[in-house]
């Protein structure tokens, strides 16, 4: 259990590469802060709404881009093995979610089950490339 500890608060990492992964963090949080945000402000109907939703979205959006750039970053820094490691995670999280909404859409289609929803995608992929961070800094130290 101490070992699991470890690799999820990122021990033996290089300062520049835990500083570039909390940058990363914190943009994701603003990210998942911004799309509740604008689904609130879609369900309560506020006035000015349209306003508001449009700002929201356009922040929204930036900080996407800004995620997207902190994380390439975060990326392209690492070093060799911690390269291997996130890469690794990367393709297991994005070979379930296909294999997932794939499967869970031919079903969806033959009514067997509710159709899939995009927030979803969103969770497999995050819970999948976690796991994969995990098992895979376990497996190299």
């Amino acid at each position: 259990m101490r070992a699991i500890i470890e690799v999820i608060c990122a021990k033996g990492l290089p300062k520049r590469d835990i500083h570039n992964a909390n940058r990363v963090n914190l943009l994701t949080l603003l990210w998942a802060s911004t799309m509740l945000l604008g689904t609130v402000i879609i369900e309560l109907e506020l006035p000015l709404g349209d306003a508001i939703f449009t700002a929201v979205l356009l922040l929204h959006v930036t900080i996407s881009i800004m995620m997207l750039l902190a994380f390439k970053r975060f990326i392209t820094e690492l070093d060799e093995l911690e390269k291997k490691v996130q890469l690794d995670a990367l393709a297991i999280a994005v070979g379930v979610a296909i294999i997932v909404f794939s499967s869970g859409s031919i079903l969806a289609n033959a009514a067997l089950v509710p159709e899939l929803k995009p927030w979803l995608l969103i969770i497999i992929i995050a819970v999948t490339y976690m796991i994969g961070i995990i098992k895979g800094r376990l497996a190299y130290r």
